[in-house]
């Protein structure tokens, strides 16, 4: 079939050396048409004049950290589904090569799943905000290092290609790399007025000037960003903290969706702090007997004050709860440390159904979110901060008034924030606390110390208005953990037993328990945070974690 290819393209005028060029680097040897195509595009007969580039506008609606790093783009990899031929497209959403349209169009393929998953994945919430999720449609030819779009379905420019272009000339061509420049502490941010301050801050405002340098990735493997540290002008900041205030004021479902920044005054490590100078690191200590930091206690003060909702926490930590923040309020959607029937979630366990419903129901409800400490990479739970933030965008300000980001350092959605602040958490919130007169305690919460307890709750853990359960809470007490994840019950069992805790934890009211390890794994050991059972007591969780095992 080659041979006759070959034959039929001499026919029509095109050299033989030409042809059989052609066809070596199409598919299906069989198909004139392709062959004719694939000539056309590379040099012969070129009837319809140069190639007209486009400006993507798509590549403007990318949040930041969607285009693939210049470091990870590599040449001359073969098809990820190891076809032959040298027509590759590296995909620059991924930095995955696959075969062009003359092969087996994997890299379209490529395109046309990553579509349908996007599509999937979107949320009700962000269908009717009118979000339009694409997936990789960014893709650099490497024969000519030209990019193609395949929503704009045209080769197209944009400057945001161009240190990618670059970076496929120098490694095809050869050429020292250019070195990235060093990041020079006290210089400006680069980036545009609505990412430094958010769409409703004053763009006259200067911009945030960097205050500790780091050239890595914040979260290598998500979509990150670098991890320098920037801080905002003082004058500044008192602006911001200002419009925060109104913001809070004007708001009546106000949410705090917090990840690991807010506990690192607390000596807790994060994922995504990387600079040794960082502007954000206390001394590090046991997590179990971490304290609770300044803008944790603001926070409690806020709900006591009425004007904080909910509470989504992505750590693990219970330092919310040892401040005084409600239990019933709070949903630990990644896992705790001190709910035994709320494990922390590996990369091959599931959220817990129940906490993602809880989520999704907040998502809709929040009027604001205050998103503070995250470096929201693309987790499921960061819709709790993009949601407000695309309500914003299309409603009146008395429907919506969208997600204020506080951390050092940049992420993903700045650019459709109200309000971006770079700043120490423990500094805004202070700013704030002053502002709107709130009285913030101090100091970890205590619990009492029990040893039994009598609770409003059914043998199933349900809150009960006939039931009473009481719960034994002595050294060798054995309980049943309620609704524990499959994937958690498989490794170590539902049972467990008190056993002694140590006294500096026992004495805040805190239990120990031991899982023996009745399914693949070892045995393991949890605590019971003092707060569940007091709220256990006064009936205020809808279902508790444990229940007597006989």
């Amino acid at each position: 079939m080659a041979e006759q290819t070959v034959r039929e393209l001499i026919n029509f005028g095109f050299s033989a050396d030409r042809a059989r060029e052609a066809v070596e680097n199409i598919g299906d040897t069989s198909d004139v048409q392709l062959a004719i195509n694939w000539l056309l595009d590379h040099g012969e007969e070129d009837k319809g004049g140069a190639v007209e580039f486009k400006h993507c506008p798509h590549i403007c609606e990318l949040p930041l950290g969607t285009i693939v790093r210049k470091a990870a783009l590599q040449f001359g990899n073969p098809c990820a589904k190891r076809c032959k031929g040298s027509e590759n497209w590296v995909c620059l959403m991924c930095g995955v090569t696959h075969c062009g349209r003359y092969v087996n169009k994997h890299a379209l393929q490529h395109w046309q799943e990553t579509r349908e998953a996007d599509s999937r994945a979107l949320t009700v919430g962000e269908a009717a905000a009118g979000v339009c999720r694409r997936g990789h449609f960014l893709s650099m030819g490497l024969m000519d290092l030209s990019v193609w779009c395949y929503e704009c379905e045209s080769y197209v420019e944009h400057e945001a290609l161009q240190p990618l272009v670059a970076r496929m000339q120098r490694l095809k061509f050869g050429g020292a790399e250019e070195e990235e420049p060093e990041a020079e502490v006290g210089s400006v941010l680069d980036a545009d007025a609505q990412s430094a301050h958010g769409f409703l801050g004053d763009p006259s405002w200067p911009l945030p000037r960097l205050a500790s340098a780091c050239n890595e990735e914040a979260r290598p493997g998500y979509k990150t960003m670098k991890a320098h540290e920037y801080l905002d002008e003082p004058e500044v900041l008192k602006a911001k903290v200002k419009l925060l205030a109104e913001l809070i004021g004007r708001s009546q479902n106000c949410v705090a969706y917090t990840g690991a920044g807010i506990s690192t005054a607390s000596g807790i490590r994060d994922y995504a702090t990387k600079a040794t100078s960082s502007s954000s690191s206390s001394a590090a200590k046991s997590p179990w007997l971490a304290e609770p930091s300044y803008a944790h206690h603001v926070l409690v003060a806020l709900w006591k004050n009425g004007n904080l909702k909910h509470w989504v926490q992505q750590n693990h930590d219970g330092l919310p709860q040892k401040a005084g923040f409600p239990q019933k309020d709070i949903n630990e959607i990644h896992g705790a440390w001190w709910d035994p029937s709320n494990p922390v979630v590996p990369m091959d366990g599931t959220l817990r159904s129940d906490l993602i419903q809880w989520m999704l129901d907040w998502e809709g409800r929040a009027d604001l979110c205050l998103a503070l400490g995250t470096s929201m990479v693309g987790m499921n739970a960061d819709r709790m901060a993009v949601a407000p933030a695309q309500r914003a965008k299309r409603l009146p300000r008395s429907e919506a008034l969208g997600t204020v980001i506080v951390a050092l350092q940049q992420t993903q959605y700045d650019k459709i924030s109200s309000l971006r602040i770079f700043a120490r958490l423990d500094d805004v919130l202070k700013e704030l606390a002053a502002l709107l007169g709130l009285d913030v305690a101090h100091g970890p919460l205590l619990a009492q110390r029990h040893q039994q307890v009598k609770v409003p709750y059914g043998r199933d853990g349900r809150k009960s208005a006939t039931a009473e359960l009481v719960l034994d809470l002595s050294v060798g007490s054995k309980f049943r953990v309620v609704d524990q994840p499959d994937w958690d019950q498989a490794k170590y069992g539902d049972i467990c037993e008190v056993v002694e805790a140590p006294e500096e934890l026992a004495k805040q009211g805190h239990v120990q328990l031991l899982f023996r390890g009745d399914g693949l794994k070892k045995q393991v050991t949890r605590f019971l945070g003092g707060w569940w059972i007091e709220a256990a007591i006064k009936g205020e969780v809808d279902k508790i974690p444990v229940v007597p095992a006989s």
